[in-house]
């Protein structure tokens, strides 16, 4: 499938031509999946659709609520960078692995282009065209169809990995190959091309998961553990329930668990109140995928500590910036480039070292604290060309607000009185917004929340991170977040047909650090890469 740029939606059509594509391509190769059946996409719809009953409940429809989103979008800016103070205590992996499972059950067609988004007089959507026209390519079940599907190649049972490429005068930083680390270590790639759409890109489930290199190592990872339980003389479809349900049980117990307010995940493990993954028709609901799990965005470092080449230790110190980080994956159709040298595969001096994103005293690698800004590189987002976009298109907050507004999103206010929360107050949610610095020149971003009347209707995605720095103190999600967040995971668990929640007595059976657990560091090291 072509590529896909952070935040890009492409039409049905647009979808089943890629597939057909990939079924054209994989023709006459052993157990290749059968492409070329439709496939059987799923519908989204609102958890609290009678909350569109009355527009009190949703913001303004003017394009004076357009222009004050652009606003508020644009103070959301983290002008103090990788000050420690802004940092959590959530391991960095949290905030990848967060975009690894929101690629596994997500993948939107037919909504907003960035045109669409960034057009002045943009107007939300009829409902009727949001529930009916609006589709999900994902089988939303967390059972791994980003790692297992087309065109993900095999060698037998075995998930096929790529090549790492080898570097001249690589016996000294930052040329080295991390140790302890062999050729395999890459996504299977195509070869490269003059389209930038098809030139080195990865030959994996979902093309997203090539975006940045963090989430592609972490891929790659995922294909290593499938491997090594075929090692373990298990057959393709018991290695892939086996792995799909350690996968849940991470997802609960290791990242609901740090991320959400665990009084919540516990009782909604009990029961789901909000949101019945069983029901038919099924859907994924909105405020879910368009608000609560964008939370993550919010979690982006501006560097990070990857290896022993790219690091702020040094010597010499070469942090991974979040930039670096997409030079070497799918986002700008290279791999390489801007000076540095390209090569048809990842080179070797990129490969990931784990220890340094799953330990929690590695305090340059934690996650940035759930509130109300995200970095520098979020505000210049990039083509795939690798060109910055144009004006606000470049603004990750301003998307994502825009998104919401297009896409009817009800008020946080609006969504935790449904929940029976009591809503934050006017003045919590501006004491929230005047906790963000503003660059010199610049709106507050507490002035803005104020003047627009966002702290008395205020955008979901906006009250989902404040609510987290207010309710959590930027360590976890409140209890809105929280409770939409693990409502439709642990709802989408249930309705897998290897579910772990449906399975009596199940228990994890893989090698773990404690007994009666297993965490991603568990499948890292399961995978030989930690």
């Amino acid at each position: 499938m072509a590529r896909l740029q952070h935040g890009e939606t492409i039409t049905i059509e647009q979808f089943q031509a890629a597939r057909e594509s990939v079924a054209n391509s994989i023709a006459g190769i052993p157990l290749a999946f059968a492409a070329s059946q439709p496939v059987d996409l799923k519908d989204f719809d609102f958890m609290f659709l009678r909350l569109q009953n009355n527009p009190n409940n949703l913001l303004p429809e003017s394009s004076q609520t357009v222009t004050s989103l652009a606003r508020l979008g644009q103070t959301m800016i983290d002008s103090e960078g990788n000050d420690v103070a802004g940092d959590s205590n959530i391991p960095a992996i949290f905030t990848y692995f967060g975009q690894f499972v929101d690629h596994d059950i997500t993948l939107e067609l037919a909504s907003a282009g960035l045109n669409t988004l960034i057009d002045p007089a943009l107007v939300p959507l009829p409902l009727d065209d949001i529930r009916h026209k609006l589709r999900n390519a994902r089988t939303a079940a967390l059972d791994l169809d980003s790692v297992y599907d087309l065109p993900a190649p095999r060698n037998g049972d075995k998930m096929e990995i790529g090549k790492v490429t080898t570097l001249p005068n690589n016996t000294q930083i930052p040329r080295k190959r991390p140790p302890q680390k062999n050729d395999f270590n890459d996504l299977p790639r195509d070869p490269p091309s003059n389209d930038v759409n098809t030139d080195r890109s990865a030959r994996i489930g979902d093309p997203r998961n090539d975006e940045n290199t963090i989430v592609a190592q972490l891929h790659l990872a995922f294909l290593l553990a499938h491997n090594a339980l075929i090692d373990k003389q298990l057959k393709f479809t018991d290695a892939r329930r086996l792995l799909r349900q350690h996968y849940q049980h991470i997802v609960i117990y290791d990242f609901l668990m740090t991320i959400a307010d665990n009084r919540i995940v516990n009782k909604t493990l009990k029961k789901n109140r909000f949101y019945d993954a069983m029901a038919v028709p099924f859907f994924m609901p909105l405020e879910f995928a368009v608000a609560a799990y964008r939370f993550g965005h919010t979690m982006v470092r501006l560097d990070y500590d990857f290896n022993l080449n790219f690091n702020t230790d040094g010597p010499p110190a070469i942090p991974a910036t979040v930039d670096l980080l997409f030079v070497f994956t799918a986002l700008s159709g290279q791999l390489g480039g801007g000076g540095i040298q390209q090569s048809d595969t990842l080179p070797e001096n990129w490969i990931i070292e784990w220890q340094n994103f799953i330990t929690k005293d590695k305090q340059r690698n934690k996650a940035r604290r759930l509130d109300t800004k995200l970095v520098n590189p979020l505000f210049r987002l990039k083509k795939l060309s690798g060109d910055v976009e144009a004006g606000l298109g470049a603004m990750l907050a301003v998307r994502n607000l825009l998104r919401g507004y297009l896409l009817r999103m009800p008020t946080g206010q609006a969504v935790a009185k449904a929940m029976n929360l009591a809503p934050l107050t006017p003045s919590q949610i501006e004491a929230v917004a005047a906790k963000v610095t503003a660059p010199a020149g610049q709106d507050r971003q507490v002035d803005v929340v104020r003047a627009t009347g966002f702290s008395k209707r205020t955008p979901l995605w906006y009250y989902i991170l404040a609510e987290a720095d207010h309710h959590g103190k930027g360590q976890r999600l409140g209890p809105v977040g929280s409770s939409i967040i693990a409502e439709v995971l642990i709802g989408l668990i249930r309705r897998s047909e290897d579910s772990i929640l449906r399975t009596k007595g199940w228990k994890p059976t893989l090698p773990s650090a404690k007994k009666g657990t297993f965490t991603l560091a568990d499948l890292l090291r399961l995978a030989g890469v930690l």
